[in-house]
């Protein structure tokens, strides 16, 4: 728990302006390791992290990190910290859809439908972030059919819950 503890405070240090890249984090392990992406060769990881393709992101508690009605085409895994996913209510007030933890991802809807964000991410604490662009992610679906299966089922998961 003091391991934890203290690289939060490292990483709420470290945290410069909203959004900014930092690259202090071993993305190669994380996708590995990760649900989603644990289909793709040690080639692809590699191939995926090189480049524009793929930006780290470190956001401060309260940072909006994305807007919804704005258009979006990148996709973001969690590997630290936690964000609320929120749409506008008829009153204009938020209602939360959801709470996100380290080791999801939000952004895919934007990024398979090609239209604007559906909801308002927000960080609820200092969050490490790794944006992925539409086009290299839409590859990636192409290529690896059990990833667009779980990307789908995910999709259609949160499309039910955000349904009064």
């Amino acid at each position: 728990m003091k391991l934890l503890a203290q690289g939060r405070h490292l990483l709420h240090r470290l945290l410069g302006k909203k959004g900014e890249a930092m690259q202090f984090f071993h993305w190669q392990d994380f996708l590995k390791g990760h649900a989603l992406f644990s289909s793709l060769n040690e080639a692809e990881v590699t191939q995926l992290l090189k480049g524009e393709t793929v930006q780290e992101r470190a956001y401060p508690q309260g940072s909006v990190i994305l807007r919804e009605g704005e258009f979006g085409d990148s996709l973001f895994l969690i590997s630290s910290g936690s964000v609320q996913v929120t749409v506008q209510g008829s009153e204009g007030r938020p209602i939360l859809l959801s709470t996100l933890q380290a080791n999801e991802f939000f952004g895919e809807m934007a990024v398979l439908e090609r239209r604007p964000r559906s909801a308002t991410v927000t960080a609820v604490e200092p969050c490490l972030l790794l944006e992925i662009k539409g086009e290299a992610f839409r590859k990636l679906l192409d290529v690896h059919a059990d990833m667009r299966a779980q990307v789908h089922a995910k999709m259609s998961g949160r499309a039910r819950e955000s349904k009064p």
